[in-house]
Formats: structure tokens, sequence, C-alpha cells
């Protein structure tokens, strides 16, 4: 049950409880210190998860918006499962904005059940189908039987009558076979209530979990129509095609053999089984569904148990004399265009389950299929027909150890096979196949190739030739929009710079930041030093069609303001002036284009992917008009990083949990220890500098202090400025010197995250920043106030460190004399720097309101500030 009060709320309660308590000389309880840190660590998990959330449901939109824009096949169950993934993300988020900040956002619930509502319409999920044929003969098989009896059998069907190709004979036990089966038994309701408690990263769990749970499903018994429909079937295979041997009873499941769910490995087949033993076969190969990695698997892909029910395909058992698998492209150098074909002797386990060494061959795609490439491998053991039932592992003949497992007739045969295989569904396909002692050839099973567009990846392995004398400027990054464009480069590091963006420009920022996706409708093209593919900006840019290059690297000499550059997102190349011959390429054919999949994509896309709410200081920037869940997913992350803290920005502090900061001699900084930040427990009152491991504060101590502070500026005051002057001069005085113009300035530290909380006389700042490894969940937040000097002069002193910290990458908001500043979502290194900088602006500004009397005075302390800062950034500094 969630409380009404904020996790962080009743953290500073402690500490102002404590406070008062001290005051009144009360002791300090054992159990207050650890309710204040306990209640800090449990803030920071719910903040932790809300970003993880976060950043699932980003990677899932841009993967789905790759996939729209791109020429790999998917089917229904990609976009739904991905649709539910992003939904469960985005509702995860929600709940822990509700524990962040109780109350405070009730529209998030309501515009999310209402964007889901106009999704759910477009995501037709797979019935738990109650009536229905129990088995489907191959011979009425088709693709469209998917929901019935999976992708692998419904495949068969397709080549079998669709494409006229060679395929076995046989049958499918349905999805209605199997519910029927797991109703009969109870087992439906007892795997659903088990399931609820897995945990995908809990594997010691979910092993002990899953073996229950088929240990049930094989010692059930089958109902009596579904044993008699399979019974049946066997004898009616057997008389129209004469086979009196045994059978292969393979997994066919629903969302099996899908475009990026092909589930390899994950189900059981069980090879040469006698009719006997059929319902047993049946009911292992059904097991198998809730092995620990297949559940494992389900769960990671976003499949729910219900879409995916076990199917199962039966036929005749083929003694094949070679077997394998090919490829109807060569995933790894799809330039040379090649039919891959992997063979080994005997049946085609050997290359299946990867245990035997493999023939590979390549094979030209069209007539005569020239051989191109042979490798024939020593074949020392192979796969065959075990007696009895079963399949066993045999050495092989000596004089046929070192032989291509086809000769060059077979594998032509073979590639012309292939070829009718990808003609016939318009995508590249993997492709299980069998020889048999007749000489001829039976497919197994086919499957749409995971790979990625040929064209894309012969563009980035391959760069375009490009007309003799062309000046690369930039070489490399990710492609996070696809396509080329041209247009002169515009810089952006501030927003001042921002409001004079010109049509047409080729945007250049240092960080691919959310803040610059109101420049999109207007760019031409993207640069970013930083970012990736499944950013905010990244999926905008996306969104407008607009080519994006992000993580080259900031490339602020070769892309200056002016100069025209053509920008070959998809190369990897920023190329200067205008290169017609790139700027005419057409794109690469999207196989997808036109179907009721892609359609169906496009609209539920429209619901997720659109970002609206840009820009977080528009009185427009509310939950209530949060249009998508993207949306949504934009307003949690700003409005937790900004809850995050914000009940603590003033509140006092119990001396008994403050450790003086030790460096050299006592300094007037007292440290906070809120998890693990001391390397081992101090000794006494004082905390050595050495002690601390937390990077973040280390970054901002190395920027207040690798250049001490002179003092405040020469002024030609008297009295109450000349005391305040002279009693902020030295920052490491003792507390015995401390006068009423000193106060104490505190740090609040763990691992990654550091809070300082500085008050010089009539000045106040405080920096807080959570700096790790993982780039989404970092930021840090600067507030500046205060000041002894007129309105004026402070005005322009506050004016001047807004302009510093927005050429360091902060978004800035200045009102009077007070500012606020945030950066979000870089990487470990760059949250670092942007500390040095904040540490050295909390102690070298303080007092220069006092000179800021005309503009010549603010420009020197610009070159003075911009001097020193360059120092800091360059110097070493030593960090746990």
């Amino acid at each position: 049950m969630t409380s009404p009060d904020s996790v962080l709320a009743r953290a500073w309660a402690v500490i102002a409880d404590t406070a008062r308590r001290l005051s009144g000389s009360a002791p300090l309880s054992g159990a207050d210190e650890e309710s204040l840190r306990a209640s800090f660590r449990e803030a920071c998990g719910r903040f932790k998860r809300l970003i993880s959330a976060n950043n699932k449901a980003l990677e899932a939109m841009s993967h789905m918006e790759q996939t729209l824009e791109g020429a790999t096949p998917y089917d229904l169950v990609y976009v739904r499962t991905q649709s539910t993934r992003i939904a469960s993300a985005v509702y995860q988020m929600i709940e822990a904005m509700e524990t962040l900040a109780p109350g405070r956002y009730p529209a998030l619930r309501e515009r999310f059940e209402a964007i889901r509502s106009l999704i759910t319409p477009h995501l037709e999920t797979t019935p738990e189908t109650t009536d229905g044929p129990l088995v489907l003969h191959f011979s009425a098989l088709g693709s469209g039987h998917a929901a019935q009896v999976g992708g692998k059998a419904a495949n068969l069907g397709e080549l079998r009558n669709k494409a006229n190709l060679p395929v076995p004979d046989g049958f499918a036990v349905t999805a209605h076979g199997f519910w029927l089966f797991m109703r009969h038994n109870g087992l439906d309701e007892e795997v659903d209530r088990q399931l609820r408690l897995a945990d995908p990263d809990r594997l010691d769990n979910l092993y002990a979990m899953c073996s229950r749970i088929q240990q049930l499903i094989i010692k059930a018994p089958l109902p009596e129509e579904l044993a008699k429909a399979i019974a049946d079937a066997e004898a009616e295979l057997r008389t129209r095609t004469g086979y009196t041997g045994n059978l292969a009873v393979r997994s066919s499941a629903l969302g099996e053999d899908m475009p990026g769910h092909a589930f390899a490995g994950q189900y059981r087949s069980l090879l040469n089984v006698p009719s006997d033993h059929l319902a047993e076969a049946w009911r292992e190969v059904a097991a198998s569904k809730y092995g620990a990695e297949a559940v494992a698997y389900r769960m990671r892909c976003g499949l729910t148990d219900r879409d995916t029910a076990v199917s199962v395909a039966i036929m005749p058992m083929l003694g094949s004399v070679a077997g394998g698998v090919l490829y109807t492209r060569d995933p790894v150098d799809v330039r040379n265009g090649a039919i891959i074909i992997h063979a080994v002797q005997g049946l085609p386990r050997g290359v299946v389950d990867g245990r035997l060494p493999t023939d590979r061959f390549a094979v030209q795609r069209a007539e005569p299929f020239d051989i191109v490439q042979r490798h024939v491998a020593f074949k020392k053991e192979r796969y065959v027909i075990a007696s009895g039932e079963g399949v066993t592992k045999t050495e092989t003949p000596a004089e046929e150890a070192s032989q291509p497992s086809l000769t060059d007739s077979q594998l032509q045969r073979l590639a012309a096979l292939a070829a009718r295989v990808e003609v016939h569904y318009g995508a590249p396909q993997d492709v299980e196949w069998a020889l048999l002692a007749d000489d001829t050839f039976m497919l197994l099973q086919s499957r749409p190739l995971s790979m990625p567009s040929p064209e894309d990846i012969a563009r980035r392995l391959d760069p375009p030739t490009l007309p003799e004398g062309t000046v690369i400027l930039v070489q490399g990054g990710e492609t996070a929009s696809p396509g080329t464009a041209a247009g002169p480069v515009v810089q952006v590091r501030k927003q001042a710079e921002a409001l004079a963006f010109p049509d047409g420009g080729v945007l250049v920022v240092p960080h691919a930041a959310p803040r610059w996706a109101p420049l999109l409708s207007r760019a031409s093209a993207v640069i970013a030093g930083t970012g990736s593919s499944a950013g905010h900006l990244a999926n905008v840019a996306r969104e407008f069609g607009v080519p994006a290059l992000f993580g080259t690297g900031w490339k602020s000499d070769a892309l200056e303001t002016g100069t025209v550059v053509t920008v070959d997102a998809d190369a990897g190349l920023v190329l200067e002036g205008r290169v017609e011959s790139l700027l005419s390429a057409p794109k690469p054919r999207n196989v997808m284009q036109g179907t009721s999949v892609h359609a169906t994509l496009q609209k539920v896309l429209s619901h997720i992917a659109p970002l609206t709410l840009t820009d977080p200081d528009c009185p427009d920037f509310r939950a209530i008009n949060c249009k998508t869940l993207h949306d949504i997913t934009r307003f949690c992350h700003q409005k937790a990083v900004e809850e995050m803290f914000r009940d603590g920005k003033d509140a006092r502090f119990p001396k008994h949990l403050a450790r003086q900061l030790y460096h050299g001699r006592p300094l007037q900084f007292w440290v906070v220890d809120l998890d693990d930040a001391f390397r081992s427990p101090p000794a006494g009152k004082l905390i050595p500098l050495e002690n601390i491991a937390s990077p973040p504060m280390h970054a901002l101590w190395h920027g207040m202090m690798h250049i001490p502070w002179g003092g405040p500026p020469p002024v030609h005051a008297r009295g109450f400025l000349s005391v305040l002057a002279e009693s902020a001069l030295d920052p490491g005085f003792e507390p015995s010197s401390a006068s009423i113009y000193s106060m104490k300035n505190y740090f609040l530290v763990s691992s990654r995250f550091c809070t300082l909380q500085s008050r010089f006389g009539y000045h106040f700042c405080t920096v807080e920043t959570l700096a790790g490894d993982v780039d989404a969940e970092n930021f840090a937040a600067f507030r500046f106030k205060g000041g002894a000097a007129d309105a004026d002069r402070r005005l322009m002193r506050v004016k001047l460190i807004a302009e510093i910290l927005e050429e360091n990458d902060f978004r800035v908001q200045v009102i009077r004399d007070s500012l606020a500043a945030r950066m979000e979502g870089l990487p470990l290194e760059h949250m670092l720097r942007a500390l040095q900088v904040l540490g050295y602006l909390v102690m070298h500004t303080r007092q220069l309101d006092m000179v800021m009397s005309s503009p010549e005075a603010v420009q020197h302390y610009r070159e003075k500030i911009a001097k020193e800062l360059k120092e800091v950034l360059s110097s070493p500094h030593t960090a746990p």
C-alpha cells in the first residue's frame, strides 16, 4: 500500500524531527538515522525503476519505428508484443510517479487509459480457441493458419500447397488441442498461477518452477477426443501415403519461427517415434513450452503464455542421406548475393544442433547456380535413425569423411529450390532440408531469416562511390534516423542560438538532447556528438523523416556554422558541399509496404511514437496534454527528475549524521553518508576526502578546489560588505572562527549520488546529481540565488552564470536573480565534466555581483572564468 506521503518527504521529515530533538538535547536514536537512510534508498530505488522502464519503452518505440521504415519482414505478433511491452513500461513509470509525487499528477492514468483504448482495437489478440478442429492435415494448411497450427506447420502447408515445393505429408495437432488438454487437467489455471510469480532473471527459481509444470504435463492423460483425433489422423496418413515406419514429432508453437521470435532451440522435436509412443511424444513436445529457457525467452520478448500455445507437426520420419540448413541470403556479408548452404551427411540434426562440423557452400542466386565458394569439413560422425526409436550418432566411413555432403549437381538443384522459396515469400528465408536416398530433396522448415536490410548493411560495409574530390568531414557514428539530406551547418549550443535556427539548416549539437526537438520541423538533418537511436530526439527525427547521425563526437572545427554539407546517415558520412548523386539515390524497398500488418503498425505507432510535449518550460507541458505514450514517458522522466530530492532543498541536518570533511585540515564542509559513500566507517568526527567513494562528489570537489579562490574581488565598500567579504574569505576556516555570516555546507552522498547545499553569506546554491553507468538515469541540477549587491548587479551576475552553463550543455532558466539549470541522460564522463564546471561556479562566482558594474566588467570576468575553467577541465583529478 502506497503511503499518502512521498518517500522523500518522509526522509526529510526524519531529518527535521531529529534536528528539533537535538536542539532540545534529546539523544538521537539509531532507528532515526537508519530510517533516513532507508527512506532515501527506497526513493532512489523507485527513481531507478522509473528510469529503467523509460529505457525499455524508448528502445521498443525505436525498434518499432525502424521496423516500419526498414526492409525486414514482421508479423502481427511482433506488433502486438512490442505494443504490450511499451504499454507495460509506461504503466510502470506512472506507478513510480505516483510514489514519488502522490496526488500531483492524477491525469497521467486518465491519459494512459485513453491512449491505450485507441491502440487496443488495432491489435487483434489471438483467441484461445474453445472450438475448431483438433487436427489439420498439411493438405489443408497455408500461412493463414499460423494462429491454429503455428508458423512452422503453416509454412510447410504454404510451401506444399501454394508454392508446389517438395514437403513431406503430415498433419498438425492444433492449438485448440493443446488448450483442450490443459483445461481437461486443470493445468491452465495452475500454470497461470505459477507464471505470475516467475522472474526471467531468477533462473534458479525458474528452473524449479518449470520442472514442476513439465512433470504435471507429462503425467496428465490426454482427453479422449484428443487421443482419438491424433490416432485417426495417423491412420489416415498411413493409408494415404502407404508409410509404415516411425514418425517425426516436431514443435510448431504459436509465435515460433516468426520475425524477431524464432525460439530457436527452445522447444523439443522428437525423431523416429513409434506409433504406440505418439501420445507420450506429443506430451513431451507440449511440455517443452515450459522449459525454463523458453519461458524466460517469452517473458523477455513480451509474449504472453496465452499467445503461445503449442501445436505439434507430425510427419513420416525421413531417412535422409544428407541434410542441413540453407540461407537464401548471406546473413553476414549480404553484398555477395549468394545462397549459403550448410550440409552434413545423414540427418540434418548435425547442422541444426551445431554439434558436428559442416560443409559450407556459397551458390549464385540465379541460373545456372554456379558454386562460388566451398568449404568441405572432415566429418567423422553423423546422425542416423536408430533401430527401434530415436536417432544415434555413428562414425562416418573413412572414405566418406572428407567427401562433400552434396555433389555440385545436387547443390544447384537445392539452390534452385531455395530461390523459389524466397520468391514465394518475397523475403530472405532460413530453410531446413533433407536429401533422401532416391536423390530427391524435401523441405522440412522455412522461416524468415533474421538479418538487417541488405541494402543498409551493404552501404555501411561498402561506402557509396563518391565523386572525385569529395571531402569527408565526418565519418562514423550511429544511424539514428535513415536518409540523406543537405544544407548549411548551424551549430546550436544555447537556447538563444536555437531561436535563430533557419529553415533547411543542418542542426549540429554537442548532445542529442530532447530540448532540440522543436527545431526538427525546420532542420534538413541532425548531427549530434553523443546519443543513440533509442533517444527522444532520434524518435522525433524519424517521425519527421529527418536524417540523423548521432555519436559522432563534437566536431565544432570540422562543421563550422555556414558550411554547406551533405549528411548520409545510412553510411555514417558528412560530406562537404551538396553531393547530388547521393541526394537522388533511391531508398531501399520496404517488403512490408502495402500489407495489412504494415498498416496496423502505422496506426498503432500513431498513438505511441509522436512526441508533442517537447518543452518542459512551456505552460502546456502538463499531464493532461499527453497525446501519446511517448508524451507520457517524456513527462514522467522530466517530472521524476524534478521531484527527486525536491523536499530536501532547505532541510536542516542533525549533527550526529554528519562528518566534517578533512583534506589536509578540517574544512567547513560536512558529509552525510546516505548509503555507500564511505570506503570504511570513519573513526571519529572527521571524514578524510580519500575515504569517500563517490565519483560525482570528487568531480564536484575538484571543480571547487583545483583553483584556489582568491577571495572577493576588490570593491570600495565599507562596513557590512567588508565584514561579509572578510568572513567568507577562507573556505577552509575552523568552525571556531565562524561568524554570523558563515554557515556550514553539506554534502549528502552515496556512491552515485551527491547533493551539495552551500551558503556563503547571502549567496545560496545547491547541486544535485545522480551519475553512474546507466546514461538515462544520470542528471545534474543546479540552483543559485542571492547576493548582497543591488538588483541590477545580481541580475548581470546570474546572466553571466547562465551563459557559461548553456555553453556547457545545461538547460537554464533565469527568474530575476534566481537560476535553475539541468542536464540529464548523458554518459558518466560527460556528467563528471559538468560537475567540475558546477563546482568551479559554486566557489568562484561568490560576490561577483559586487563588481558587475558595467559590460566591460562582465566581459573581463567572462574571459577569466573561461580561462580558469579550461584549466580545471584539462587537469586530472583523483576519483574512486
